[in-house]
């Protein structure tokens, strides 16, 4: 089976692989939603029995769940949520709830229990995410949830409230987003993998521009889906760090993205074409720059530049159409799945910013539209990207054995499988830099004319043949053979092995017999040996080589053997 067959079959063992995770991956997850279903008799919802003031004007809401607020706040207003606690308030109960933007204070009552950005400065941003306040045991108490508005000219929506035990405040929330969180956690695994990986293959001097992309877009999207989806507060309650990063890390994946897409068309595209490439790229780094500058600094939030960064995304992606940048015509097979799992994504991103817009644009409830499209995109992408990676890393392995191969052919006697003239050349030069003795043997094998005229060519070739084994054998382990052309062989022995070398030369002479076999004459062999230090002043290869050769001829014309060219 060749090497190309084996990648193919492995690509499909890959793809078989893939599914039974997929499988495993939701079989995981809806056991864990029904395990959840059936273990959440400590939680309670706290739907109804709320009322929102406003202005001095209290107004009772139906169901706080999605329920947006018809008014938009302007810069300094303060709206108010009242409910009474109903008889099931959980033992050690903690109110979960979620705000954007806005700085809360919670009253238990009339009394401030818990507060979040009230003292904030006019310039630091205002986070978004879930809050967890303690409530205590007592039913029939009063709270109040207050909202200040920081920004102005702001719609507020609200998510669930419940109630729940202190304990499993955090692990119930995890696992309600089990979908989010495992998705999330494995694109950022895996996004380290690749980037690690591609150091690995960059060491190596292969092409590691593709699957580095692949990697930052892959950790970029991971660390975005869990803070988007706020469980990034497993491990950090700063909400104001949570939304920087959860947007910087959506600005940045832009930047990989394009690098992949144009890295994947980079042979087929004309010149215009990569230079409005390029000029795309410095855009979106100017563009992450700039905006984590105004975002630090507090000119302008994350929330502001959110438009422009739809607005251009939604005209990159027409133009990557326009100029045939997602056509999967004459891409490799690594490109295609690539492109497939870029256009899914894309799509499901699309369909997200819709849900988005509907939502924050206009009063429609939140509840109808809190399930985000992205993270089953990224899920049908990230899929596909293992598979691609899989297919693009077989290409480049293939790629370098394939160069390797060619590169050592091209040292390599076709007829003996020894090294060559051209390596004798490299090993001169490597021992002229250094100063350590060595020794460099001529060898010439006697009687190649006699078996070419009297018995043809084919018993001449198994002549050489049989003494290049002869010769590999006996210097095993102490020098390098090397065949320099017809019937004309050298040794080169390092220093650490210059006493072995007499021994080795007997050893020659006994293997010349012992292999000889159904050949019409024997194996016999003239040589001559010089050593490095021979030569006092100038040394070099070349001088020590010829300095051998002119022993070997001696030794050739004192020898009394009819297969000795006269």
């Amino acid at each position: 089976m060749s090497f190309l067959e084996n990648i193919q079959q492995g690509s499909k063992k890959t793809l078989l692989v893939l599914c039974l995770c997929v499988l495993a991956f939701f079989a995981t997850y809806f056991v864990t939603i029904a395990y959840i279903g059936t273990n959440n008799s400590d939680l309670y919802s706290l739907d109804k029995g709320w009322s929102v003031t406003y202005k001095g004007k209290t107004t009772m809401i139906e169901n706080i769940s999605g329920y947006v607020f018809p008014h938009r706040l302007g810069k300094g207003d303060t709206l108010t949520l009242n409910i009474h606690l109903p008889h099931e308030t959980p033992r050690r109960a903690v109110l979960r709830f979620r705000s954007d933007y806005t700085t809360v204070e919670v009253f238990e009552n009339g009394k401030s229990i818990y507060e979040y950005g009230k003292y904030y400065p006019e310039n630091k941003f205002i986070g978004s995410g879930f809050h967890h306040v303690y409530v205590g045991q007592d039913f029939g108490r009063q709270i109040q949830v207050q909202f200040l508005e920081r920004t102005g000219n702001h719609n507020i929506s609200f998510s669930n409230y419940d109630l729940i035990p202190q304990e499993l405040s955090m692990s119930e929330f995890a696992a309600h987003h089990l979908f989010s969180l495992l998705v999330g956690t494995f694109l950022i695994l895996f996004g380290i993998l690749v980037i690690f990986v591609s150091l690995l293959i960059h060491h190596y001097s292969l092409n590691y521009f593709r699957s580095l992309s692949i990697g930052l877009v892959s950790f970029a999207f991971g660390t975005w889906t869990l803070c988007y989806t706020k469980l990034i507060q497993i491990v950090s309650f700063n909400l104001e760090l949570n939304m920087t990063l959860e947007y910087f890390s959506l600005y940045f994946a832009s930047i990989p993205f394009t690098l992949l897409l144009f890295n994947m068309n980079r042979k087929r595209l004309s010149r215009w074409k990569r230079i409005a490439l390029r000029i795309i790229v410095a855009y979106e780094i100017l563009f992450v720059i700039l905006t984590l500058a105004l975002h630090l600094s507090g000119v302008l939030f994350y929330p502001r530049t959110l438009p422009l960064f739809h607005a251009s995304v939604i005209l990159v992606f027409i133009f990557f159409v326009a100029i045939g940048l997602l056509k999967i015509k004459n891409l490799d097979p690594s490109g295609k799945i690539l492109v497939k799992g870029v256009i899914v994504f894309v799509v499901c991103v699309l369909a997200d910013l819709v849900r988005f817009s509907l939502g924050f644009y206009s009063f429609v409830e939140r509840n109808i539209l809190e399930l985000s499209w992205i993270p089953i995109g990224t899920l049908v992408f990230v899929l596909l990207l293992v598979k691609s990676f899989m297919m693009h890393l077989f290409m480049l392995l293939e790629d370098r054995a394939e160069k390797t191969a060619l590169a050592a052919a091209a040292y390599i006697d076709s007829l003996t499988g020894l090294f060559n003239r051209a390596k004798s050349l490299k090993i001169f030069e490597s021992l002229d830099k250094q100063s350590l003795d060595y020794a460099i043997l001529s060898l010439d094998m006697n009687g190649l004319k006699v078996a070419n005229d009297c018995y043809g060519h084919n018993v001449g070739d198994k002549l050489i043949i049989t003494f290049a084994k002869v010769l590999k054998k006996s210097f095993e382990g102490i020098g390098s053979i090397v065949r320099m052309g017809g019937d004309e062989f050298v040794a080169i022995v390092r220093q650490e092995h210059l006493e072995e070398i007499e021994e080795t030369l007997t050893k020659m002479s006994q293997l010349q017999k012992e292999c000889r076999g159904d050949l019409p004459i024997e194996l016999e062999t003239a040589y001559g040996i010089a050593y490095r230090h021979e030569i006092p002043e100038e040394v070099s290869c070349e001088k020590v080589y010829r300095l051998a050769d002119e022993r070997m001829y001696l030794m050739k014309s004192s020898m009394k053997s009819n297969l000795v060219r006269k």
